[in-house]
């Protein structure tokens, strides 16, 4: 074989082994995937449920979606990584190239962190090695040729649920495979504020032709669990609904004319219970039984907490604010009411850092378990004029309580605070 014909064979030979291992390296990792860690030992949790009384700053973390046993899950520039929630190391990391991560969920003391992303690639991470443990598809957003982005994950009863306007797919938390899709009914498009997972159904809010925009105008939609058909809907708007328990939504101000409703959704159809509450007590937070608003009425912006019973529907107890500081938005668990006692507005309505209690009370009785001084935390946004600005207890589970600034303008948390017992 002459020099020429040997040089060409050696070309394509070496042509071919870069095609070869392009090819081998593209179904490698299709994905684009970078993975690293997990880092020695994993964290374990600091303990279980709600702690009693967390009395010490355990770190403060930035750009976080939240705890899940030892670790904080964070933001990174090209996906999430999770820190030991002790050391504030870096126990894993899970990427992507080529592509932007949309939404991020988990539940707190499970086993998967579900991402979202701009490809329409959905994927569940091994929360103790962050590798990926399945991939799925669902087009992330609007339908093509639609104005517009909504899309929204939540992990909810076993499954990764992803909501576009005109849909719900559901797959299974554990293996990602698809379980059903529901399709919203014609006319209707789904609304923001993520879905509440109940008993047999995952309900949604929607916006219907022939219905207003109002948060008081918006129906409900329940999907059932079991193969994402429409259980039931409701038309008559139920703004500001809490999941009180596995089948119970509450609510206060229903229709604006001061009137409570206990929502049962067990059933094939809804059965609402209503009752006369004060016109300016919207619903806060709901759990163990009790219902929470605050009152804002005679112009009071100081969020005041008052606790009604859904069982008998009275009021059981008032919680108001020290002179010179407001109440933010409580978050109820295993019988506790955690909520931040902190300074008033400034009348531009641009919060600013400082020191601020972490009040512990009793659900039933609105009794003060504990207090905490929290150290001066910066505000999650600099947006002026935001009147929902409020520091506020996110989660409370895994023997951590995470406070975080919430309001108009607050995306992912700019500043984290966990505390622990």
């Amino acid at each position: 074989m002459d020099r020429r014909a040997l040089g060409t064979v050696v070309a394509a030979v070496v042509a071919a082994l870069a095609v070869g291992g392009w090819l081998v390296l593209r179904a490698g990792n299709p994905y684009h995937e970078h993975v690293g860690g997990a880092q020695g030992a994993f964290p374990t949790a600091l303990g279980s449920g709600a702690p009693a009384a967390p009395d010490r700053v355990l770190r403060r973390t930035s750009q976080s979606y939240g705890v899940d046993g030892g670790l904080s899950v964070d933001e990174t520039d090209d996906g999430i990584a999770a820190h030991d929630l002790r050391t504030g190391k870096e126990y894993w990391h899970y990427g992507r190239s080529g592509t932007e991560l949309g939404t991020v969920g988990f539940t707190g003391s499970g086993d998967t962190v579900a991402t979202w992303w701009k490809d329409g690639t959905v994927v569940g991470t091994d929360v103790r090695t962050g590798k990926p443990r399945w991939h799925a598809k669902a087009v992330y957003g609007e339908p093509a040729g639609s104005s517009g982005t909504f899309a929204a994950l939540d992990v909810v009863s076993g499954l990764v649920v992803v909501e576009s306007r005109d849909a719900i797919t559901a797959f299974a938390e554990d293996s990602g495979k698809r379980v059903w899709r529901g399709a919203v009914p014609k006319g209707c498009r789904l609304s923001s504020g993520g879905v509440f997972a109940m008993r047999g159904a995952v309900v949604a809010r929607a916006e219907c032709a022939g219905t207003g925009k109002a948060d008081d105008e918006l129906p409900l939609i329940a999907f059932d669990t079991r193969g994402g058909t429409v259980r039931w809907k409701v038309d008559s708007g139920l703004n500001r609904l809490r999941p009180v328990d596995d089948h119970t939504l509450v609510t206060s101000l229903w229709t604006g004319d001061g009137i409570g409703a206990v929502v049962d959704v067990s059933g094939r159809t809804p059965r609402v219970t209503t009752w006369p509450v004060p016109a300016l007590h919207p619903t806060e937070a709901a759990g163990d039984g009790i219902m929470l608003c605050a009152d804002n009425t005679a112009g009071s912006s100081d969020g005041t907490l008052v606790a009604y019973d859904v069982a008998d529907r009275t009021k059981h107890w008032t919680r108001r604010p020290a002179k010179d500081t407001r109440l933010g938005p409580p978050l109820i668990e295993d019988g506790r009411v955690y909520v931040v006692q902190q300074p008033l507005l400034p009348r531009s309505g641009t919060p600013e850092a400082a020191a601020s209690d972490l009040l512990v009370l009793d659900a039933r009785t609105g009794r003060q378990l504990h207090s905490t001084r929290l150290p001066p935390v910066r505000p999650a946004s600099g947006e002026t004029g935001d009147t929902f600005a409020a520091l506020t207890p996110w989660q409370a589970v895994d023997g951590v309580v995470a406070v975080q600034w919430t309001g108009m303008f607050a995306g992912t948390n700019d500043d984290l605070l966990v505390l622990a017992q």
